[in-house]
């Protein structure tokens, strides 16, 4: 076992530059930008986990946001990236609760036989994680909350990287879920294009990705709570205004705003009807409920007194801070 040593930031960056070329960090079949050794910030802000490729093994280090101190590293065989899911390098890869990362060895090429993952604890890396290779090509999409739940693009045409779909995966029995997570008003292969960028939710819930390429633009907005999947048109942005482009949600998490490159707000993605509509209109409400019927109408139709009310309650996940 190696011992553990007390590094810094500054010395992380000394190691990085002796260590060999960092590939391209994974998400999606083409060329996208690298996260620059930045890695992904845990939920809580306090930590940042970060991989360094050097001479066939890569560093795994957890560094404090305060100060830059070192707090856990560990050392395996082979290459491995905190995954990048969109063309500007977007990170992802820890779980809202920030008890699980997980890590995917980049490609090299288009199509790959196999696709190779490491998960750890987050607060153990040493100790506790698990090494695992899925037959057939796939790209990291995302995590559940709770981290039991892994989300992959998986790429079904060996000669078109933009034809996909999103498949589920349990973490602790390595299967995948055998049917597609597909949205039900879309046809078969109408969500097609690449990622240019993602925005998550405040609670980890939702996954908002901005895609381009295909006919058209739109947000693909996985839950991945329920594993369900949304796709929203962006009729009101033409193609290019999506390079370069940002997603941020507003003041009150009511929506997600779309930003050109130029600063420029383009679409207002409402996050309850999840519905999309250029800035200043009214957002749709959606589909129309039906008029509800008169009580006494209902009453006397049925001949039975009045009822009381269902309630129903929703499991929330608890987010537990993550041990020093």
């Amino acid at each position: 076992m190696r011992s553990r040593t007390r590094l810094t930031f500054t010395a992380a960056a000394m190691v990085l530059a002796f260590a060999a070329p960092s590939a391209a960090a994974d998400g999606l079949p083409v060329p996208v930008e690298q996260t620059f050794g930045e890695g992904i910030l845990s939920p809580d802000g306090q930590s940042r986990y970060v991989t360094m490729p050097t001479r066939g093994e890569t560093v795994v280090m957890t560094i404090s946001t305060d100060g830059g101190e070192i707090k856990d590293y560990t050392i395996r065989n082979g290459t491995f990236t905190v995954p990048a899911v969109a063309v500007d390098g977007t990170p992802s890869g820890i779980s809202a609760d920030g008890e699980t990362l997980a890590l995917i060895k980049p490609r090299e090429s288009f199509p790959r036989r196999t696709t190779e993952f490491i998960v750890y604890q987050a607060d153990r890396l040493r100790r506790d994680f698990d090494r695992f290779e899925l037959e057939g090509d796939y790209s990291f999409d995302a995590l559940s909350p709770d981290g039991g739940t892994m989300y992959l693009v998986e790429y079904t045409d060996p000669r078109d990287p933009g034809s996909y779909q999103v498949r589920s995966l349990d973490i602790a029995t390595r299967e995948l879920d055998p049917d597609p997570i597909l949205d039900s008003e879309e046809e078969p292969g109408e969500m097609r294009g690449f990622p240019q960028t993602r925005l998550t939710s405040p609670d980890g819930r939702w996954e908002y990705t901005l895609y381009d390429g295909g006919e058209h633009p739109f947000i693909h907005a996985l839950d991945v709570v329920d594993g369900v999947t949304l796709c929203i048109d962006l009729d009101m942005i033409h193609a290019r205004q999506t390079f370069g482009a940002t997603l941020a949600m507003n003041a009150d998490e009511s929506a997600v705003e779309l930003t050109d490159r130029k600063g420029e707000l383009r679409a207002v993605i409402e996050t309850e009807s999840h519905t999309a509509h250029e800035p200043g209109e009214e957002p749709d409400p959606g589909p129309a409920a039906a008029p509800a019927e008169p009580e006494d109408s209902k009453l006397e139709a049925a001949g039975i007194a009045a009822g009381g009310l269902v309630l129903m309650a929703l499991a929330a996940v608890g987010i537990r801070r993550m041990r020093k």
